[in-house]
């Protein structure tokens, strides 16, 4: 059972590494911000502390993006019994970030709520990897 939570973990680490990416290289390519910023209001720019969404979208990439490849590839090996550690520090930089943004521009978009979830969704599955190797070793305990 540990290992299948795990594998899971690692699977939803896989999924938002990519959608990390995805999101990334959208906001680096565009021309200006206009082929990723059409959809969010103008009134986001002038309380962003970037001029473009280059940067933001470097960091999506390097933080989001990375971080959540190295949580599964955590995740996926073996003999590392503290993979949920790396995926819960990333569904809470995640979670941050979405908290930074609310402050930052002073409104919810119409994502916030679904990236909250997909947050929460990370941590709770760490959670259940955390218990899991927790009650496996107190298992083993009992019977060694």
């Amino acid at each position: 059972m540990r290992k299948t939570g795990a594998i899971v973990l690692g699977i939803y680490d896989l999924f938002m590494a990519m959608g990390a990416i995805w999101l990334g290289v959208q906001m680096i390519t565009s021309s200006k911000g206009t082929f990723f910023a059409d959809p969010y209001p103008d009134s986001w720019v002038s309380n962003l502390p970037f001029d473009s969404w280059v940067m933001p979208g470097i960091l999506a990439v390097v933080i989001f993006g990375l971080g959540n490849i190295i949580a599964a590839v955590l995740s996926f090996k073996k003999e590392h019994n503290s993979s949920w550690y790396a995926s819960a520090v990333m569904g809470a930089v995640f979670l941050f970030g979405l908290a930074f943004q609310y402050i930052a521009v002073g409104e919810m978009y119409i994502v916030t709520g679904p990236f909250l979830i997909i947050g929460i969704v990370q941590l709770c599955l760490s959670g259940y990897v955390f218990w899991s190797y927790r009650k496996g070793l107190k298992l083993n305990k009992r019977y060694s």
